[in-house]
């Protein structure tokens, strides 16, 4: 069995099924996605992973134990319980996210930490991987359907914008007005009356600066699963992205022909992975 831990948000969690799914598939194992350690506010936000393709069809188990003895267990001893019953951990360094193939010799018995955030990891199973994670026929347009309409069509241009989180940060406070304003112009530059719609975690901050009359920015759903937005920023034509697993899949399961897809130069500040390991075929960097 190939047990991965899952940290993080919707995005990260969609790295971590792809590589869990490449040694599961190399061995002929079950996947489990371990989500024990999300509180139940963490634990909504990701949840939704389940109604993807391969979660339905059985690619891979998602469990949740939240025993009060596991979680003092890891309160006390920053280990995770599965690592008292002898199978090998591996674990993704913090300062070192760069893609190392050691992790694709991993055993068919064992348990991963990390977010293995590039493509070089699944790229043998890119095809089937993108059937999986196909977030069509999930009825996630309902309500959105004039957007939909909107990203669909011809010079569409979706922006992703992340802040809440990211704000005053030093290693993830990249994208400045100054990186979208340059991404902007580049594809104004090259596309016939391109339509930009701003996707944000703070629409607010966006209406300040996002104000040229080819330009919408998306008031957000709060009731609405994070596959949604996901979903919508993927329908349209091209992408300029923020330094986030969320807009960089957004884009990746996005992929049309034609499409152009701008990033920040720098994806995380302190990190010694390239920002080359991000990026699919075409994309460019912007900054």
């Amino acid at each position: 069995m190939v047990r991965i831990v899952m940290l993080g948000r919707l995005g990260n969690n969609l790295f971590q099924y792809a590589m869990g799914r490449v040694l599961a598939d190399r061995h002929g194992v079950p996947l489990v996605m371990d989500g024990s350690w999300f509180n139940r506010e963490g634990w909504d936000q990701v949840k939704c992973i389940k109604r993807l393709p391969g979660l339905r069809e059985g690619k891979a188990q998602v469990v949740r134990r939240c025993s009060l003895g596991a979680r003092l267990l890891l309160k006390a001893t920053g280990r995770h319980y599965w690592e008292y019953r002898g199978v090998p951990v591996l674990r993704e360094s913090e300062s070192d996210q760069s893609f190392d193939p050691r992790f694709l010799q991993a055993p068919a018995d064992c348990m991963l930490f990390g977010y293995f955030q590039t493509p070089l990891y699944f790229e043998s199973i890119e095809a089937s991987l993108r059937q999986e994670l196909s977030t069509h026929d999930l009825g996630l347009e309902d309500g959105h359907e004039r957007l939909a309409e909107q990203l669909r069509a011809p010079g569409s241009v979706a922006i992703h914008v992340r802040r809440t989180d990211y704000t005053g940060n030093p290693n993830l406070d990249i994208c400045d007005p100054g990186y979208y304003a340059k991404a902007m112009e580049h594809m104004r530059s090259g596309m016939e009356s391109p339509r930009f719609h701003v996707f944000s975690d703070e629409p607010s901050w966006c209406r300040r600066h996002f104000t040229s009359s080819d330009t919408t920015v998306i008031e957000p759903d709060p009731s609405s699963s994070p596959l949604t937005y996901l979903h919508l920023m993927s329908l349209a034509g091209n992408h300029i992205i923020a330094n986030s697993s969320y807009s960089w899949w957004a884009a990746w399961l996005g992929k049309k022909s034609g499409q152009q897809v701008l990033m920040p130069p720098v994806w995380f500040e302190k990190t010694l992975a390239p920002i080359g390991e991000k990026q699919a075929a075409g994309w460019k960097p912007v900054g």
